[in-house]
Formats: C-alpha cells, structure tokens, sequence
C-alpha cells in the first residue's frame, strides 16, 4: 500500500508516475488489467450528495468511470468531520472518479459559502 498525500493534482500526478513505474518493471502482465483502488477523504457533510438521491449520482459516476465508487452509508466520521470514499478500477477510470468526486465536494462548499445556514433559516422567517 502506498498513500499519497498533498493537493489532488499532485496526487493524481504521484500516482501516474507510481503507476507509471509498476508498468516499466513489469510488475504486472502487459495483458492484464490492473486496477488501482484509492481512498479519499471528503466531508460528512458531503458523502450524501456523493450518493445522490437514491444513488442516482453515485451511479452514474460508475456509468460514467467505470469504476466503482464505495461511499459507506454507516461509516463514523474522523476527527475532521471526514469519510472515506473508496473507489476501485483501472488507472484512468480511477482518476475520472476521484476527479468528479472532488468537483461535488468543491461544489458543495461553494455553496455552503454562497448560503450559510443561518442565511437560509432566517430567509425562511
């Protein structure tokens, strides 16, 4: 196990070239499919819009990457309010869903920005 840490686009790059690596030494036979399977960290708060209303956005994620997406509906969030989303497939497939995942997350906290929770509560009045 390998883990990665740093900004996503780093990351993405640290497991091109790790991945990268495995494949020049042969690690693995040209033939078969490799898959790589990465956990990342988003918000509690956020792991519901990853689902999607009766996982409609988390299928289409796998649709859309091939890979599939574990989002633990009973998982106990970390001292940083954080689960863990796992997801499982080849290289690329990998890659497109970390990258749609953390496009949710960014958009969630837009908007979280944008209406705070009290800003919505007290409009409601």
């Amino acid at each position: 196990m390998v883990i990665i840490t740093g900004p996503p686009e780093a990351q993405f790059k640290a497991q091109g070239r790790i991945f990268g690596k495995l494949k020049e030494e042969n690690f693995f036979n040209p033939k078969e499919e490799v898959k790589l399977e990465a956990h990342i960290r988003v918000p509690s708060s956020t792991a519901g819009r990853v689902i999607g209303k009766g996982g409609k956005t988390v299928n289409e994620l796998q649709n859309l990457t091939s890979a599939e997406v574990i989002v633990p509906r009973d998982q106990t969030p970390d001292e940083n309010e954080e689960v863990i989303v796992r997801i499982i497939g080849h290289f690329f497939a990998s890659q497109t869903a970390q990258r749609k995942i953390r496009e949710i997350v960014q958009q969630v906290k837009q908007q979280e920005q944008k209406y705070p929770q009290g800003v919505a509560s007290q409009r409601s009045k």
